[in-house]
């Protein structure tokens, strides 16, 4: 009887705890998106999203699709790859996701995702496409750890 109680003490805190992410690895045009979660620890690429005035929308129903309790979204730091103006779409974009889909969205820096990403094709011959890799990359990052940026504390990487 005592094996069960905590058993299912169990249950319920895992269960409780475990959250569902979509990441998100955002560009103009299309929008790598990945899978993860608290549980496993682990993320996987999904695919990629038209960007655009729709992609928010889209995101919103791969993340009910997956079963998804919030986002996880790269921000380009400012530095000699990325500029303000860039950081700034993706804050709105971010705004916007958490507005339309009142879900958590939560920000990592973004840095060399790309790069890695077409590293790891390249080394791995994978075929799903580079963005989603991305996505997979920065939502790794933050289940490993990487929660300390918000959209408030996002600025100029010191040089």
């Amino acid at each position: 009887m005592f094996d069960r109680i905590l058993y299912c003490r169990y249950l319920t805190r895992s269960k409780k705890n475990n959250v569902k992410y979509i990441g998100v690895d955002f560009g103009k045009r299309k929008i790598g998106v990945a899978i993860g979660d608290d549980a496993t620890g682990l993320a996987f690429p999904i695919g990629n999203i038209d960007g655009g005035v729709e992609a928010v929308l889209s995101l919103i129903e791969a993340a009910k699709s997956e079963g998804a309790d919030a986002f996880v979204v790269g921000l380009p730091i400012p530095d000699v790859h990325h500029t303000e103006q860039q950081l700034d779409i993706v804050k709105q974009f971010v705004n916007d996701l958490e507005v339309v889909s009142k879900m958590p969205v939560y920000v990592v820096d973004e840095q060399f995702s790309s790069a890695e990403a077409r590293r790891l094709q390249h080394e791995h011959s994978l075929d799903m496409p580079e963005d989603a890799i991305a996505a997979q990359i920065l939502l790794q990052a933050y289940l490993n750890g990487d929660r300390a940026l918000t959209v408030e504390t996002a600025k100029r990487r010191e040089d």
